[in-house]
């Protein structure tokens, strides 16, 4: 996949920027606060919908306006080009065209453009709760099991039903047969996650050294997934998943109760990492730990790579800060075989095939 080009009206603090990114590895460069993540983070809403800073859509809207207007053109790796139109008017609702037609659901616009991101911010997968993880896992298998995405969001709605039937919960037989049919219900689509999750994570790990070439010889990584409904049961069938689920909610039963919330489920699932068998968040330097989290990402690029038949694009905000150039300049010549990577530094960087875009030239052309 690669952005052929995209146009910004009133996004952030772009009122109109235009850019062609070029086929392989394009540095966009320029002073602290000039747009340069904006121009990622427009590109990252018309592939998956939405941004990467966690802002809602109405704080992407430029002070003072009404709305703003993301206009992009993609090419597939078969040659097939797909227009994605994002607009925002405040107080309405966000919308997504596709080739002209508006996206009824935008979960169906998920995996049609595939793409990794890297930005500082997401050190919180490593350093952060667990709800950083989760969503690690889900925007990665979201990209190409539309499955999972399915089974993801009716846990959330059948989770959303058995938490508000908890906090009201009495012991009328009405509401108890009602819990049942919810807990049947949850375990259903909880397997499913956890199965995919699992096997994400088995395969994923294993990836993981490849990507870790350039980094000290010796060096050995691992992930693992932590259940809270099973505690490393090993080829676990389908029905010997929901029997062991159907028990651990039997367990926890009362405690549920007392709380008000379901205690237990892929909502409250977490990942650990690991370096040499030494957990990373404990025991790991902070560029430790932004290396480690540049190597998922770049393991993420070929893992969808592999399962989507689709190159994605990535999308590396100020990649190089608090790595040392000889790190940087291994992972650059990796990136030149990764299809089309868009990358933002403060600093215009040298290399073999790189296309620079200067921002702040591009402001003092424009006005």
């Amino acid at each position: 996949m690669r952005l052929k080009s995209i146009s910004i009206e009133n996004f952030r603090n772009h009122r109109h920027l235009e850019f062609e990114p070029g086929q392989h590895i394009t540095n966009i460069f320029g002073c602290n606060g000039s747009g340069k993540t904006t121009i990622l983070e427009a590109i990252h809403y018309c592939a998956l919908t939405k941004g990467f800073s966690g802002n809602s859509d109405k704080d992407c809207l430029m002070f003072g306006e009404e709305m703003f207007t993301i206009r992009s053109s993609f090419e597939s790796d078969q040659g097939s080009n797909t227009r994605v139109v994002v607009s925002y008017a405040s107080p309405r609702e966000k919308r997504i065209m596709v080739n002209d037609q508006e996206l009824p659901t935008f979960s169906k616009h998920i995996g049609l453009i595939p793409c990794v991101t890297f930005t500082p911010g997401e050190l919180v997968i490593i350093t952060g709760g667990p709800a950083e993880r989760r969503r690690f896992m889900d925007t990665a298998i979201c990209q190409y099991d539309r499955k999972y995405l399915s089974d993801l969001m009716q846990y959330r709605r059948v989770l959303q039903q058995r938490n508000a039937l908890l906090s009201s919960f009495n012991d009328h037989s009405t509401t108890e047969t009602s819990m049942e049919v919810l807990t049947e219900q949850l375990i259903t689509h909880a397997v499913e996650i956890v199965m995919a999750r699992e096997r994400f994570i088995s395969s994923f790990s294993m990836m993981l050294n490849e990507a870790y070439r350039w980094q000290p010889e010796g060096t050995v990584s691992e992930i693992t997934y932590q259940s809270s409904l099973h505690h490393g049961e090993k080829q676990l069938s389908k029905e010997q998943m929901q029997a062991i689920f159907r028990e651990k909610y039997r367990a926890i039963k009362k405690q549920e109760m007392l709380r008000r919330q379901t205690g237990a489920g892929p909502h409250r699932d977490d990942l650990q990492f690991y370096l040499n068998g030494r957990e990373i968040r404990k025991y790991a330097s902070q560029g430790q730990q932004r290396a480690f989290l540049v190597a998922m990402k770049m393991t993420m690029h070929t893992y969808l790579y592999e399962k989507a038949e689709e190159m994605p694009i990535s999308l590396l905000d100020d990649l190089f800060s608090e790595l040392d150039e000889k790190v940087s300049s291994n992972m650059l010549e990796s990136l030149s075989s990764k299809g089309q990577v868009i990358i933002t530094s403060t600093e215009e960087r040298d290399g073999k095939g790189i296309t620079p875009f200067s921002i702040n030239k591009y402001r003092e052309k424009t006005g």
